[in-house]
């Protein structure tokens, strides 16, 4: 088995301490095609950008987290992920309802996919809060600049939660750079399993609203707080938990991005929120705001409940070796269905 990727991903694959990947683009592919057309089945994880060929395309097997958000304009008629072999999607928030109505087919729900949880070590504080800030891979299509817009809102809004009885701890899993928050100190990139093992040992954990780590703060039992959206699909995200959450953070913080039109292209979208993050972190008031309701959500403890059972990735696993006739050593059993 080859791993494969780029950016946040490639990063996330060299945190682990037993992969091996391979940098790799859509640019690289396009001149080099037959580079996947040597293995007999591929495992595409929300890249289509990596999808050269509908030869390609017909030994795909593709993983999609967010399938909930798509538009008509990032599935067109001819989008290649029609053609994937098989079409797996985290059936949290509309995801399989939103597929069928763009048309695309062969499509199996499974539930979260994240990691087994970490037994936690922690020990009881009784006076203090010990807050993991989670930041993700600080992606967005609209590039880097993006990162450079949200930092100063994240390191705004956490000075609103500096109080002695804080202690934080900041993870990310991106490789590329290190950064480090006024209130929170430097940021440490984790493994999976280093992840996991500090989102067990904490008491809340305040994150950029992906849906991953929400689905691991729901499987872990831990209450979270959300910070603002980094992209487009966080974007969503706070649109949703603000009709399933009891916080009033929720909806606070999809607010501000009302105006973005959801039918334009993702990359446009992602450009927009950049734009208004940039401008929030100069916000008095918002940040003000942010950290009343923050709080609000610290004192109230309400755990988001996303993605049950948590067994996505073995689900995928067995769906798979089934299908290649091989033997399924994750011990998951197939997924729950599929719509033609």
């Amino acid at each position: 088995m080859h791993y494969f990727g780029e950016r946040s991903a490639l990063d996330y694959f060299n945190a682990q301490g037993d992969v091996r990947a391979r940098q790799i683009s859509a640019g690289e592919l396009s001149k080099n095609p037959s580079l996947l057309r040597s293995y007999a089945s591929v495992v595409n994880v929300l890249a289509p950008e990596l999808i050269p060929s509908r030869e390609i395309a017909e030994t795909t097997y593709y993983v999609d987290s967010l399938g909930f958000m798509w538009q008509e304009a990032d599935l067109p008629p001819n989008s290649l992920v029609r053609q994937v072999k098989a079409y797996f999607v985290q059936d949290v928030f509309g995801s399989v309802e939103n597929l069928d109505r763009l048309g695309v087919r062969r499509v199996t729900a499974v539930s979260g996919i994240v990691s087994a949880p970490e037994p936690s070590t922690r020990k009881p504080q009784p006076d203090g809060v010990h807050a993991l800030v989670n930041l993700g891979g600080l992606s967005n299509p609209a590039g880097s600049a993006s990162a450079d817009a949200y930092l100063p809102l994240v390191d705004r809004l956490l000075g609103t939660l500096d109080d002695p009885t804080y202690q934080f701890s900041v993870a990310m899993n991106c490789g590329a750079s290190t950064f480090s928050l006024s209130v929170a100190g430097p940021s440490q990139r984790y493994s999976e399993q280093e992840f996991q093992k500090a989102l067990a040992d904490c008491d809340v954990i305040v994150s950029s609203p992906g849906l991953t780590t929400l689905i691991e703060s729901s499987q872990a039992g831990r209450p979270y707080v959300p910070l603002p959206p980094q992209n487009w699909s966080q974007v969503v995200i706070c649109e949703h938990m603000s009709r399933l959450s009891t916080q009033e953070i929720w909806q606070f913080l999809a607010t501000p991005y009302h105006a973005i039109d959801a039918r334009a292209e993702e990359a446009s979208k992602a450009a927009a929120v950049r734009d208004i993050n940039r401008a929030l972190a100069r916000d008095e008031t918002f940040a003000a705001r942010f950290g009343r309701l923050a709080q609000q959500t610290v004192r109230a403890g309400e755990v988001p409940v996303v993605g049950h059972p948590y067994r996505g990735a073995d689900e995928v696993a067995a769906s798979i070796a089934a299908d290649l006739g091989v033997a399924d050593r994750t011990g998951g059993t197939p997924a729950r269905g599929e719509k033609q």
